[in-house]
């Protein structure tokens, strides 16, 4: 059964929206003759008049109106459908959802986001702000465009590009006896109060496993389960604690940051995305302006 095409559905729809072969042909850009030839396709392949004609004037046949009824929403849905592409094609419209683990969302995305919204301001940016399992299971069951976490380098389901080597780091008062210092040792740890971040979290089984060979930390004074609570632990006099450099506030502030070594242990954050999928081009715009913003960050 042959099917009608969507230029003759458009040209029947316009002709019956205006009434007119003349007006419609204007609106399409067609001669009428064109026009006329689209509605006679189309009338022959239904086996139905559509239209009735006089020199004067064109009338919808009841069978006319009806199809107009059933087509006419078909037709202007599709239209918007292809305006809604093209304008998220064109970065006019549309959004885009990523996912941040919480340890990072605060230094990276306020600045990246604000800087896409100056180039994009149509394109709605939607932030998942979770721990890393939460982070990487949004990017694969689909719910955020990309990602920036630490884990997911082995995952054969997505994509990992690094972006940088963030090392831990002891968070103490600013007046703290170690906030002079240019480096600790993890040994020297036992002598002052920690806070630390739970089982729960991905960063104790980063710090866990590289201290394997050492002798354990002493207990805690508290246990949180996201790594940036340790701030407002630390700031509040509780302790020291080990954090990714990125969660410590910028420029002089109440909480400061000293190296720790012996050893340094660093986890990379990089790009998460499905393995195997194109990105928006409203992602492809955020993901790079995130990169670009790491390699920044990774100049300091």
């Amino acid at each position: 059964m042959l099917k009608p095409s969507l230029p003759d559905l458009r040209a029947f729809v316009t002709v019956g929206n205006l009434q007119s072969f003349a007006a419609a042909a204007k609106a399409l850009h067609l001669s009428q003759p064109a026009l006329s030839r689209r509605i006679s396709n189309l009338e022959r392949m239904m086996g139905v008049r559509l239209f009735d004609r006089t020199t004067r004037n064109v009338e919808l046949t009841l069978l006319g109106r009806r199809f107009l009824g059933q087509v006419r929403g078909i037709v202007d849905d599709l239209d918007r459908s292809v305006l809604s592409l093209r304008d998220a094609t064109q970065l006019e419209a549309g959004d885009v959802t990523v996912g941040c683990v919480f340890s990072a969302v605060h230094h990276f995305l306020p600045p990246v986001i604000r800087a896409f919204r100056e180039q994009h301001p149509r394109v709605l940016v939607q932030v998942i702000e979770e721990g890393a399992d939460e982070v990487l299971a949004s990017v694969k069951q689909g719910e955020a465009d990309f990602a920036l976490n630490y884990i997911g380098m082995q995952d054969p389901d997505v994509a990992f590009t690094p972006l940088l080597k963030e090392p831990y780091v002891l968070a103490c008062p600013a007046d703290h006896p170690l906030a002079r210092r240019r480096s600790v040792r993890w040994d020297e740890l036992a002598a002052y109060p920690l806070a630390r971040v739970s089982h729960a979290s991905r960063n104790r089984l980063f710090i866990d496993q590289a201290l394997a060979d050492l002798p354990p930390l002493p207990r805690p004074v508290c246990e949180v389960r996201h790594v940036s609570t340790l701030i407002g632990m630390v700031e509040n006099g509780m302790g020291v604690a080990v954090v990714p450099q990125l969660t410590l506030p910028r420029g002089k502030g109440p909480v400061v940051g000293v190296r720790l070594e012996k050893p340094t242990v660093e986890r990379t954050l990089g790009i998460v995305r499905r393995a195997g999928r194109s990105l928006s081009p409203a992602a492809e715009a955020l993901a790079k302006l995130l990169t670009t913003a790491s390699r920044t960050r990774g100049k300091q």
